[in-house]
């Protein structure tokens, strides 16, 4: 919320507050207020005015409304404007000196080289100028900002850390030395408040000793330095933990989750390359989301309880069709992201009796080019509840026999009535005699349908007409050309079998920026 808000704010206030600005306005007592910014440790609310009579300038407070009112008001406003409004307004200057929250960024302090070049000194003026008084939230983030800015953080963080403080952010720009966290900051009940904390491109080690992270729900370390061992020290002390999400941790060899964490319910741990077994005794993780680990994990009391699991790995349908079924029988959602699969997958020998969404995304060579996609009949089959299907292919890498309109043997099969399944998307469409199969069979025996999606773009590319942009942007001649191979199909063997229930939606390339010449 910016100053232009405000100002639609203050326009509805009483009557009498208007004509005493006009009346000041008229006899010229109201000048232009220099906007000096709190960010560099100024306060000109409290300056005199230059005017030879020597009277105190006189400022404009704001409309008659309760301080809480005022309060929050400002606690919407962006920083920078924030303490551009604390200089003109006795409203806004108290509020702005109990602040709850700062970020602390490029962006947040003006965004503009000159901003940069003393971007150091701003944000420690600003931390310092809140010493001693109760923040909240500290979100520091040099993604954008690559000067030395390491010799400053350890200060910052002193001065941040208090009994008080209940969210840390510390996002830093990937160097080769990464900074090396003070967990002893944490200690003596300084980190007693912390409930998030989250940390990128640093190390985070001499966790042994932590002793007062009681009441942390959310702990993300993405590219952080910490062996399976420090983290364990720092679950001793993280009993109240809700949400625990790893990336890129490339230490830690064994993650061993303790049944003390009893109120775990998220999971996700992401391309940590050495990572080779994930043990959890936490009895109710409800959510678990594994990306590009090859590793082997056990969820132990979990597996019933869990709700949504999200996989990216080796064979990953070929394994969620053959095991999942037996090691998360109450699965709700569904998502599976395969790095490499084979043609010929064991069917599921038992049922997802309570999935409802599921998602399958092949990203490019990433299966076999022959891989049959009517294969996901059989999950349709194995998930009577099943409401959501989305599915995800790369066209260019699909040796396809295109469809002339003759179903392969293989897939003349007795379908099951599939009467729950209202919504399906398929996205990277193309004439592939296995796709157009599927499309078919999902219309003949999804008997509730109401939405099917057939998206030829791969869904990744901005288009004119959605985005308010002059030119889409560019694509290749095979795209266009299986594209518009993939509309004929449409229109010559899909088209005329959707009922008039259903909403066809078939999102193709603009015709005014990729015409026919391209060719």
């Amino acid at each position: 919320m910016g100053l232009l808000a405000l100002n639609r704010l203050v326009s509805v206030q009483r009557v009498r507050e208007r004509r005493r600005r006009r009346r000041q306005r008229q006899r010229g007592q109201i000048r232009d207020a220099k906007v000096a910014s709190l960010a560099n440790g100024k306060d000109t609310s409290c300056q005199q005015d230059g005017s030879p009579q020597g009277h105190k300038r006189r400022r404009y407070s704001g409309p008659d409304l309760p301080e809480d009112i005022w309060r929050h008001i400002h606690f919407l406003m962006p920083l920078q404007d924030a303490a551009r409004a604390a200089c003109v307004s006795h409203a806004f200057l108290s509020s702005w000196r109990c602040r709850p929250d700062i970020t602390i960024s490029w962006k947040t302090l003006g965004g503009k080289d000159e901003v940069a070049k003393d971007f150091n000194s701003i944000a420690d003026q600003i931390l310092k100028n809140r010493s001693g008084i109760g923040l909240k939230t500290l979100k520091i983030d040099f993604c954008d900002y690559k000067a030395d800015t390491y010799s400053y953080l350890n200060n910052w963080l002193e001065i941040a850390i208090t009994p008080e403080l209940e969210e840390l952010t510390l996002d830093l720009f990937p160097r080769k030395a990464k900074y090396s966290f003070p967990c002893s900051l944490l200690s003596n009940g300084r980190g007693n408040s912390l409930r998030h904390l989250k940390l990128v491109w640093c190390a985070f080690s001499n966790t042994v000793g932590l002793d007062c992270l009681k009441n942390l729900t959310s702990l993300h370390l993405h590219d952080v330095h910490i062996t399976g061992n420090e983290l364990g020290c720092l679950f001793s002390s993280s009993s109240a933990l809700e949400r625990l999400e790893l990336h890129g941790c490339h230490k830690i060899v064994r993650l061993e989750i303790p049944c003390l964490l009893q109120r775990l319910r998220y999971l996700g741990v992401f391309v940590c390359e050495r990572l080779k077994v994930i043990e959890s005794k936490a009895p109710n993780i409800s959510s678990f989301h594994l990306s590009e680990i090859q590793g082997k994990f056990s969820l132990g009391e979990s597996s019933l309880q869990l709700k949504d699991m999200m996989l990216s790995m080796n064979c990953t349908i070929s394994f969620a069709r053959a095991k999942l079924p037996f090691i998360v029988p109450n699965l709700k959602s569904l998502s599976l992201a395969s790095d490499y699969e084979v043609p010929n997958t064991p069917l599921v020998s038992k049922t997802f009796l309570h999935l409802k969404y599921l998602c399958i995304s092949l990203s490019e060579g990433a299966f076999s080019p022959y891989y049959d996609c009517f294969s996901a009949v059989s999950f349709l089959d194995a998930a009577p509840s099943l409401e959501t299907l989305r599915l995800g292919v790369t066209q260019l890498w699909m040796k396809h026999e295109p469809f002339v309109g003759e179903p392969s043997p293989q897939n003349q099969i007795m379908g099951t009535r599939h009467s729950n399944l209202k919504s399906v998307k398929i996205t990277g469409f193309c004439s592939a005699k296995s796709l157009v199969e599927l499309t078919c069979y999902i219309l003949e025996y999804a008997t509730s349908l109401d939405c099917l999606t057939l998206d030829t773009t791969w869904g990744c590319f901005r288009r004119c007409s959605d985005h308010g942009i002059s030119k889409c942007a560019s694509l290749t001649k095979n795209i266009i050309r299986d594209s518009r191979n993939a509309l004929l199909v449409i229109r010559a063997w899909i088209e005329g079998k959707v009922p008039p229930s259903v909403k066809f939606n078939v999102l193709a390339h603009c015709s005014k920026c990729h015409n026919a010449d391209e060719d």
